[in-house]
Parts: structure tokens; sequence; C-alpha cells
């Protein structure tokens, strides 16, 4: 419509390349630890996408990863001090080949509209942000856990939880395995 701003286009960003904005706090975070010298397996993010809207260069990078890849969500709203989302994005594990991953990016990105997010915005009463999407080279986990920086029972700051469970953290995170 004419007078209206244009979006700009959907774009990606190598993990080694993330800055802050406007990737997600995932995405961000572990281009920190990998900054930091930690091992992060290659990836990069989708940025400014919607369904039906990728970016032309997908296949490209999709490419160069090889193997099998996970594709998440790394939403701005995640993870937050107010709301964690944990579980309300889709996650795609083991994806191989380009048109796999456009499939599962496309899922990912339809996932912050549905339901289960909607539905935990309103109880949340947070406001809708725009997802980015990590698109990361597997890792055959021994094992994979969450860190809590806080308590995730009492809400005490002076203490660190760590949840974990052998194999893939995906039966951690999804509820169906009690963690040690």
């Amino acid at each position: 419509m004419a007078g209206q701003p244009h979006a700009a286009p959907p774009e990606i960003i190598p993990l080694d390349r993330v800055a802050v904005e406007p990737v997600g706090g995932k995405a961000a975070h572990l281009a920190q630890l990998a900054r930091l010298g930690l091992r992060v397996p290659e990836g990069f993010v989708v940025v400014g996408a919607a369904p039906g809207h990728l970016p032309h260069a997908l296949d490209e990078y999709s490419g160069r990863l090889g193997g099998a890849v996970a594709v998440r969500s790394s939403a701005r709203e995640e993870d937050s001090a107010e709301a964690s989302f944990a579980g309300q994005f889709e996650t795609v594990l083991g994806v191989r080949g380009a048109p796999a991953i456009r499939d599962a990016v496309e899922r990912c990105l339809a996932s912050a509209a549905g339901a289960r997010a909607e539905a935990y915005r309103s109880e949340m009463h947070a406001q809708s942000a725009r997802m980015a999407v990590l698109v990361q080279r597997m890792v055959d986990a021994v094992a994979a856990g969450v860190v809590f920086t806080a308590d995730p029972l009492s809400g005490q700051r002076d203490r660190i939880v760590v949840n974990a469970v052998a194999g893939l953290g995906e039966a951690l995170v999804g509820g169906y395995r009690t963690p040690d």
C-alpha cells in the first residue's frame, strides 16, 4: 500500500556474526558462548521471516551445514523475567536436506501464532514478538539439560538448578522424562 513503510526482507545471519538484536535470546546467548571460546555447533539465524516469506539464501546456508540439523525458535519474548515460553514454540530435530529445513523453519515460524503460544501469551499478558529461527548442526548428545539461574520452585536467586537427562533434551523440556 502506498505510504506504508516496507518491512525489511528476511535475512540470514551466521551464528558467528550474531549481535544481540534482532535474533532473540537463545541465538544471542549461543553466539556469546561461542565468542567466549566454548564449542557451539555451527549454525545460522533466520531473521525477519514469516510463514511463506523465507530468505532466498536459506537453501544455500542449509547446504553449508550438511548432515542433520536442529531448527528452533529464538523469539525475543522467550526466556524473559516475566515468561519462559518453554515448549510453546515448535522445535524440529534431526532435519536433513534443504527442502526439509525450509519446511521446519516454516513450522517453527507458524508456531508463534499457534493456539498453544497464543493461550500462554494471553495468560502471561505478554506481547507478541517477531520470531527468529535458529538452525544448527545437530549434536549426538550423551546428555542434555536445562540450567535455571534461579530455583524454579522457590524463586531463590542464590542457587542454580540443573535438570538433565540422558540423550536429547527434547524428552526433558517436553515433560516426558523425569530429570536427574
